[in-house]
């Protein structure tokens, strides 16, 4: 890549430079998945058209060559949550309710036992 780009390329451009290592449907989806790549943009978008930059071409040129998925993201930001979202903290609610009614349930389960001492501690 020793030639000088233009200042902004288009898809077609960017194709004929390629001279066919890819088309351009899976371009397109390519451009679509990989909008970034190594912290800069694959791409810009004016409109329904793709426009490149020299940058952006350098970029999505090695994000073509790297496929691997552990590469096209190595500056994303990631973060571990300790709180439970509230779809699990519900669930896991739910889940103690049922399994303290299942307890109460069984045969030799004394259901008013609480009641009991209660009155006759109130009684006293």
């Amino acid at each position: 890549m020793g030639e000088t780009l233009p200042d902004l390329m288009t898809i077609k451009d960017v194709l004929s430079r390629l001279k066919g290592r890819i088309g351009r449907s899976k371009l397109v989806k390519h451009l679509n998945e990989t909008p970034e790549y190594n912290g800069g943009p694959t791409h810009r978008k004016w409109g329904a058209k793709y426009l490149f930059s020299a940058q952006d071409y350098e970029r999505l040129i090695e994000s073509i060559e790297c496929p691997s998925s552990s590469s096209k993201h190595q500056n994303r930001k990631t973060c571990i949550s300790a709180a439970l979202s509230p779809a699990k903290a519900y669930s896991k609610a739910l889940a103690r309710l049922t399994e303290n009614s299942q307890r109460k349930s069984g045969a030799s389960a004394r259901p008013n036992s609480g009641m009991k001492r209660f009155m006759e501690n109130a009684q006293s």
